[in-house]
């Protein structure tokens, strides 16, 4: 019998004394934070002390090496009108981009000046082996700083052009059509400015305010950081070359399949017509939705000739369909694993799509910002199912796109093609992702790994 790909790591691996690490995860998403809950989890179960600073701490007893500070109070930040149009797939993109970053300006300045963060950076007695830090702001770059440790960055999906520039990786943007190309240079071109001009600049005064100003300049601390995990896959991200320090990773979040509660057991049992499962995410919210929207999918979830779950917010859905049940949260990934769900409507969120693969579910994709169209585009591309404009759709368009991908088993025969591909590797994600800590700490950084083109001027 051949050793399963854990064994394989665990023989080929330098075993590492228990290590002191801090996890600094700052933005309120779940969709983000069940990423990065993963890392930090299986990074205590490994025997490492784990310090996580996060708007979700998992609260789990059992990671005796654990010690989390919660953020929670920062998904009030949520609530603001103005959310919504910064991360709108219609707002103007350069006017998002600052829009966006001043948001998170302000976000890591209430997170820097919270009581039991505040107290973790005047703790003089505190030493940590390595920093941990979701990438989403370059403030937090400064913790590398004050605690003189190595640092890497992780991110739950892509990232900007930048990022990959200031790592030292290859980026090219102009491989499109002539006019494509313009803006894609122009956009670069800005991105870059933005990024090191005013982003850093800015963010290295509130590193000043709360880490003290002899803190190393956080633009050299970023450039300099030791590795930077992206949780993405070839599969919906473009394959591309990336330098030794840049470490895909993927499907971190999914976990083995777990038993339903038992009423929503009976309820999948029971649908043997089939049952869609609907649910935009965390960050799209059914009951925010306009009421134009919101009418034209319930009328066509009604008309459905299935069992409809429909992750709605709310104790009350106004004329729920006899067909539908709604819940304020479900075990999602336990939901599509079940064998009565014939298809899955998503928002296109990168954690909805992989988790959507990994049980064989097909698709119908419903952007509403950011990178969700290019996520649906990608469904659509890889023929694993289909997607459709919330703006412009009608309640008929709807019903027929989700029951042509309900009924045409090319979808699914598609995605478990697709699953074949994604899943075969020698090693999970997460086991990547512990090799790789482990190996910063070993080597005290990685100077070694470090590319010459980080060094050339623009």
């Amino acid at each position: 019998m051949l050793p399963t790909p854990s064994v394989i790591l665990f023989l080929h691996s330098t075993p590492v004394l228990s290590i002191n690490i801090l996890g600094v995860f700052m933005v309120p998403s779940i969709s983000h934070q069940r990423v990065f809950q993963s890392v930090w989890s299986e990074l205590s179960l490994r025997g490492h002390n784990v310090t996580v600073v996060t708007p979700d701490p998992l609260n789990d007893p059992s990671l005796t090496n654990l010690t989390e500070i919660s953020l929670r109070f920062t998904y009030d930040f949520l609530k603001q009108p103005k959310i919504r149009d910064i991360m709108s797939k219609e707002s103007n993109i350069y006017l998002n981009r600052d829009a966006t970053f001043r948001f998170m300006d302000a976000l890591a300045e209430v997170e820097l000046n919270s009581t039991q963060f505040k107290e973790l950076i005047d703790d003089q007695t505190k030493q940590f082996d390595l920093i941990l830090t979701e990438y989403f702001h370059p403030v937090m770059y400064a913790l590398a700083g004050r605690f003189k440790a190595p640092i890497i960055g992780i991110s739950s999906r892509g990232v900007m052009a930048v990022i990959y520039t200031i790592l030292g990786n290859p980026t090219h943007p102009v491989l499109l059509s002539l006019w494509n190309k313009i803006k894609s240079v122009l956009w670069s071109l800005w991105s870059w400015y933005y990024h090191h001009a005013i982003l850093v600049p800015r963010g290295h005064e509130t590193a000043m305010k709360y880490l003290g100003v002899d803190i190393p300049y956080i633009g050299d601390i970023e450039a300099n950081q030791s590795l930077f995990f992206l949780n993405t896959n070839p599969l919906v991200y473009p394959p591309r070359p990336n330098v030794p320090v840049v470490v895909e990773t993927g499907q971190m979040h999914i976990k083995p399949v777990k038993p339903l509660p038992q009423d929503l057991q009976q309820i999948l049992d029971g649908a043997t017509e089939g049952v869609i499962y609907f649910s935009l995410g965390s960050n799209v919210k059914n009951v925010n939705l306009e009421n134009r929207v919101r009418n034209t999918i319930r009328q066509a979830l009604s008309e459905l000739p299935y069992k409809v779950l429909w992750k709605w917010e709310s104790d009350y859905l106004p004329g729920r369909p006899k067909n539908v049940v709604t819940r304020m949260w479900f075990p999602q990934q336990d939901v599509l694993a079940h064998r009565n769900i014939r298809a899955f409507v998503t928002q296109g969120g990168l954690q909805s799509i992989e988790e959507a693969i990994s049980r064989g579910v097909p698709l119908i994709g419903m952007p509403f910002m950011r990178d969700q169209p290019m996520n649906v585009q990608k469904i659509i591309d890889m023929g694993i199912g289909l997607g459709i404009d919330p703006v412009t759709m009608t309640k008929e368009e709807l019903k027929k796109c989700i029951i042509e991908v309900a009924e045409n088993n090319k979808y699914r025969e598609r995605i478990q093609e697709i699953r074949d591909i994604l899943y075969d590797k020698p090693m999970t994600g997460l086991e990547k992702v512990v090799w790789w800590t482990e190996y910063v700490v070993r080597h005290k950084g990685t100077k070694h790994l470090r590319s010459p083109t980080v060094d050339f001027s623009w």
